[in-house]
């Protein structure tokens, strides 16, 4: 029977509060702290997204893995949204807050999740007043929404996607420039329409498709995309992986990072950043 449940903890992150989304076959759990995607199963047993097992959340620390949240800027903030240069965490302020629950709706054909979080500590110009995050879950695959008003922002929708070894794993309809933040943000054409993990990967990819596609052994995961400017592929590959005190040494075999993202500043438009996520195989 297709429901939503309230929940106190998932996994080893306890008493974090969740909610567990049911839609036939499939389920996902998703917490109002950060709005923060944990889990999606499209069939029994069949995980998508990574969660470290070393990933903590009290103390106001972010989550690693799932779906985390960025937002009104992506990576270090920007001097156009930070002319005081303040003391600002990366990716934004609401992956460590707790997002207030507005609605949801259970029918036969989908369950459905929204939470919203108001922005009024936000001090720069042109500052947005409000995000909010709609999850709807079908049985055949898993949408997120980020909707904001028209402002200065940036964001992004930062999932971890699962795979039994990033050495097999293969991102399609990536063709196309991309900004390499390894190589200090030099640009480069990729003339491939895919990308293998054979290193560290952090790239930011402009104008890409409405729809990608990885590919890890057998399975098929197919990531569609709208409002988006960017998506940014990122393996934090050997050395980076062990300097983080969230990710095991060898955590980063075990997922690679597909990023809808919204980075240009324009505040003539709203925000509107879907991610849709449908399990092929």
């Amino acid at each position: 029977m297709n429901s939503i449940t309230e929940q106190s903890g998932f996994a080893h992150l306890t008493d974090l509060p969740c909610y567990l989304l049911r839609c036939g076959e499939a389920q996902a759990v998703i917490s109002s702290y950060g709005a923060h995607l944990l889990s999606y199963q499209p069939k029994a047993e069949i995980e998508l997204l990574y969660l470290s097992p070393q990933a903590k959340w009290q103390s106001n620390s972010p989550i690693r893995g799932g779906v985390p949240v960025c937002w009104p800027w992506f990576g270090p903030i920007t001097a156009e949204l930070d002319p005081a240069k303040q003391n600002l965490p990366n990716h934004g302020i609401v992956r460590t807050e707790v997002w207030q629950l507005v609605q949801q709706s259970v029918t036969e054909q989908a369950v459905s999740i929204e939470f919203r979080f108001e922005s009024n500590t936000l001090t720069y110009v042109d500052a947005p007043s409000y995000l909010s995050l709609t999850l709807v879950l079908t049985d055949t695959e898993l949408s997120l929404t980020l909707s904001s008003d028209k402002a200065l922002q940036q964001a992004a929708l930062h999932s971890y996607f699962k795979v039994g070894s990033v050495h097999q794993a293969i991102v399609e309809d990536l063709a196309g420039c991309y900004f390499d933040k390894v190589k200090a943000g030099t640009k480069f054409e990729q003339t491939k329409a895919e990308l293998h993990f054979t290193e560290e990967i952090d790239r930011v990819y402009s104008d890409t498709a409405n729809q990608l596609t990885l590919k890890d052994g057998q399975a098929l995961v197919q990531i569609s995309q709208q409002g988006h400017d960017a998506s940014v592929l990122w393996n934090p590959w050997i050395e980076k992986a062990a300097a983080l005190n969230d990710l095991p040494d060898l955590g980063y075999l075990d997922f690679v990072c597909i990023e809808t993202a919204q980075l240009q500043l324009d505040k003539t438009k709203d925000l509107h950043l879907v991610q849709r996520i449908r399990y092929l195989t």
